[in-house]
């Protein structure tokens, strides 16, 4: 016979959770918000810490499973997670859908060179990345706040690939956003690593104190191995090509060496390479570590 606690549906887990789908008054975009409420303890004075995880239809029930099993330690703080995706249950619609949203500007010629001359267009094209910030601030955190209270000194941004990138340029350009950056896999190589343009301001101001903020980055081991099996659209010398220009694990180590090596009140950052794990596989390991480090306490 069912207790009553266990046949009551809650927004905890992943398969109960919330979901609001709008159309953005910055992009004119349509999106859809997965939201997980944390209900086994009681909610501190402050609010809830919230975990806004980019690419919400491909890691949200990864996400929202590590988040509650890491929980029952009593050192771990139970969060929201908000998986912010589109109102599509296609991974193939969401990986196109999320390209525009999640690159900076790029040149037609720049897009004729290297390995990228070779990836088919995404359907609504590149360089969306300012918009979506203001999409999140805007748009996305206020329908958050207005379903339960969110403590705003303890919002957490995570992401994957592009995603990763995208929180390193949240973390570099809009650090007073969040408290708390997790970079899984960046696709530092975007743009010629365009990127990193920004990181010596930004360690101009952590080193004058200004920076209140924590960070992890993290790859996987084999991201530059190259990984080629018969029947996939490209041939093995253009999946050579991709790992030499995108140098998956230099790029990350090197910026999480120098961003390591600030030191600063108020600022951390670490590095982990996950052993073993390529692009593919790292999402669960990356989300996993960065659960463990922006909610224990």
């Amino acid at each position: 016979m069912k207790s009553a606690a266990s046949s009551t549906p809650t927004a905890e887990m992943a398969l109960n959770a919330r979901v609001i789908d709008f159309t953005s008054k910055v992009n004119g975009r349509d999106y859809r918000l997965f939201i997980s409420i944390p209900t086994r303890r009681p909610v501190s004075p402050e609010g809830h810490a919230v975990l806004y995880l980019i690419d919400g239809n491909l890691h949200f029930g990864i996400a929202v499973d590590t988040a509650r099993i890491q929980a029952c330690w009593p050192d771990v703080i139970d969060p929201v997670v908000v998986g912010i995706g589109y109102p599509t249950d296609s991974v193939s619609a969401a990986l196109d859908l999320r390209m525009i949203d999640l690159t900076t500007p790029i040149t037609d010629e720049r897009l004729t060179k290297g390995f990228i001359a070779k990836m088919p267009r995404p359907s609504e094209g590149f360089g969306g990345m300012d918009n979506y910030f203001r999409v999140i601030e805007e748009e996305v955190k206020p329908r958050v706040e207005a379903m339960v209270a969110i403590n705003r000194q303890d919002q957490v941004l995570m992401g994957h690939s592009l995603g990763g990138l995208t929180t390193l340029h949240a973390l570099f350009q809009h650090t007073s956003s969040f408290q708390q950056f997790v970079s899984i896999s960046p696709s530092i190589w975007w743009n010629d690593r365009a990127v990193l343009a920004h990181e010596a301001a930004f360690g101009d101001r952590v080193r004058a104190g200004q920076v209140n903020a924590r960070a992890l980055i993290t790859v996987g081991g084999l991201e530059s191995t190259v990984r080629f099996v018969p029947g996939l659209p490209a041939g093995e010398q253009d999946f050579r090509d991709m790992n030499e220009e995108c140098r998956m694990v230099l790029n990350t180590t090197d910026l999480g060496a120098r961003l390591g090596a600030l030191a600063a009140p108020g600022w951390h950052a670490e590095t982990v390479v996950h052993e073993g794990d390529d692009h593919n596989m790292v999402p669960p390991a990356g989300i996993a570590r960065g659960v463990r480090f922006a909610f224990r306490r």
